[in-house]
């Protein structure tokens, strides 16, 4: 997980010099979370435990960094992928396909995509129990809270 920590430590620098205040706190608790619960999901499916740990962690990265959630996955996609530089092309597809697939909680994708899609509405769950999810995300919270 040497990669994973490489990765980490440029996704705290940037934080730190990228967000202020309360957007700051959101980046890194929202985020750590999230990596957190799509570890866990990737123990259970016994899928790669690095992998699932950086699409948690970049996955709303553009978001955080350019302070728009516009087509934040994409973005975060393609700001990620010049950082993965140790990583074969099939884990680059994986990482950059997760994180892109990852608004899109109504489509059914590959397994680190759906793994990454039920961990950030968890963790957006998590967060704020009384928040009113759109139906996509009930569906997938309902997997986990009944």
């Amino acid at each position: 997980m040497n990669r994973y920590q490489n990765l980490k430590d440029i996704f705290f620098q940037t934080i730190e010099e990228k967000c202020h205040g309360i957007y700051k706190q959101k980046a890194y608790f929202h985020s750590l979370q999230v990596s957190t619960l799509t570890q866990e999901f990737a123990l259970k499916k016994h899928l790669d435990i690095e992998l699932a740990s950086i699409i948690g962690l970049f996955h709303d990265y553009a978001q955080f960094i350019n302070h728009s959630s516009f087509d934040h996955a994409s973005r975060s996609s393609q700001m990620l992928l010049p950082l993965l530089e140790d990583f074969n092309d099939e884990e680059k597809n994986i990482i950059t396909n997760a994180i892109k697939n990852h608004s899109d909680k109504e489509r059914i994708d590959d397994v680190y995509s759906e793994i990454l899609k039920d961990a950030d509405v968890l963790a957006q769950y998590l967060a704020e129990p009384d928040i009113i999810l759109k139906a996509s995300y009930q569906k997938r919270l309902n997997l986990y809270v009944k």
